[in-house]
């Protein structure tokens, strides 16, 4: 909060009082032009019960009024940014979450004082000031400091690691990170000699450009991000730290088999859909917040409503088409009470948003995005250790529509 007062000194120094809140999700959209946080399905509807103007729940009426219905088309859904259009910014990235709270906190202080302000403004404004806390190496600084503050230590990452380079497997590590913030975060997860377990490890990879260009060249450097000399890379040597590049020229170097290959990103569009879809790699997305998913989506209130809600929902469309008062008013009721057992399911998950995965019945446009990209997505990259190394993963067959079982 402090960066953007400081980069932009118009903004009120009442705002640094706010409390820092938790408030976004990922997987939701943010209306640039309009300043508004909703929650979106895989079918481009608005789940109409989460749009958000900062911290303010909007109407059904003040909703449709601002989009003429609850369907966005894809063009307003594109993740580019054009001051004239209606786009909306997707929250896939865990980093900006931080982002999307600023932006809502700021938009709710404006609209608490009376404010007049253009969301386009505020959110090119955040936007720039915490793109320059990246920038400076501010934020790197302040995690390499102390990375036991930020960093959740996994003892059993450097127990999956050590089981795959015994078995013989590949290890490789593409990074957007400075090679001596790689080095920090590593030394602090694995052990001092976490080097000696990659093939290859390539620092400042510029992703997801490294999986499209074709041009980027690698060269070598230190755990300091040194540059060590202009001979070109004609081997990956273990251990080695390397620079830039591109995938092209690593799959060259390394003559891997694409279909050989199962890489983990926890973004779904810079780390996972290049590979997957033009390369046809395996893919894994890291899902931290599938852990707490699964502990609401076992919660035994939950159960039983989604069981209620099934059965009611069932007589609701055998008995839609009634004509007598007294059934048509019981009709009344039971949309009533589907309608609570909805608002209830929605809450075990989020009060404001619900599950990243589901918009009540559809999946979200986020479960969507990640099933068109991730193989295979699990909450962390070591629950791997519960199953053999040759273990396949068949996907579950689930109904259509048209079929019943």
């Amino acid at each position: 909060m402090e960066r953007i007062i400081h980069i932009m000194p118009y903004y009120p120094e009442e705002i640094l009082n706010y409390d820092y809140t938790e408030f976004a999700r990922r997987g939701l959209h943010f209306d640039v032009k309009r300043g508004l946080l909703m929650k979106v399905d895989a079918f481009h509807h608005i789940q109409l019960d989460t749009v958000y103007r900062g911290f303010k729940l909007l109407s059904l009426d003040e909703i449709l009024k601002v989009y003429r219905g609850s369907h966005l088309s894809s063009d307003i859904l594109k993740q580019k940014f054009t001051p004239n259009d209606t786009i909306m910014i997707q929250l896939m990235d865990l980093f900006r979450l931080p982002e999307i709270n600023l932006l809502c906190s700021i938009i709710d202080f404006f609209d608490r004082h009376g404010i007049d302000y253009k969301p386009v403004y505020v959110y090119q404004d955040v936007s720039t000031a915490v793109a320059r806390v990246h920038k400076s190496g501010l934020l790197g600084q302040t995690v390499m400091s102390g990375p036991e503050r930020y960093i959740a230590k996994a003892p059993e990452l450097s127990t999956f690691l050590y089981r795959l380079v015994k078995n013989n497997k590949k290890l490789f590590v593409i990074s957007n990170s400075s090679a001596a913030y790689i080095d920090r975060g590593l030394k602090f997860l694995v052990g001092n000699d976490w080097q000696e377990l990659f093939d290859v490890i390539i620092s400042r990879a510029n992703k997801p450009s490294f999986f499209k260009s074709p041009l980027g060249q690698f060269r070598r450097t230190d755990i300091s991000g040194t540059f060590k000399h202009w001979e070109a890379v004609q081997t990956f040597k273990r251990g080695q730290i390397y620079e830039g590049g591109c995938l092209e020229q690593m799959i060259k170097l390394t003559g891997w088999s694409s279909a050989s290959i199962l890489y983990f990103g926890d973004h779904v569009y810079a780390d996972l859909a290049d590979v997957a879809s033009t390369y046809g790699w395996m893919t894994g997305a890291v899902i931290p917040e599938l852990e707490s998913e699964l502990i609401a989506a076992n919660n035994h209130d939950f159960k039983i409503n989604l069981k209620r809600l099934r059965m009611l929902e069932r007589l609701i469309q055998e008995n839609q088409h009634v004509h007598t008062a007294e059934a048509k008013l019981l009709l009344e009721k039971w949309l009533d009470e589907r309608n609570a057992l909805r608002r209830a399911s929605k809450c075990v998950f989020n009060p404001q948003f619900g599950s990243i995965f589901r918009s009540f019945h559809n999946p979200s446009y986020f479960s969507q995005r990640l099933g068109q990209y991730a193989t295979l997505y699990t909450s962390r990259v070591t629950n791997l250790l519960h199953f053999p190394l040759d273990h396949a993963f068949f996907p579950k067959r689930t109904a259509l529509p048209h079929e019943s079982f």
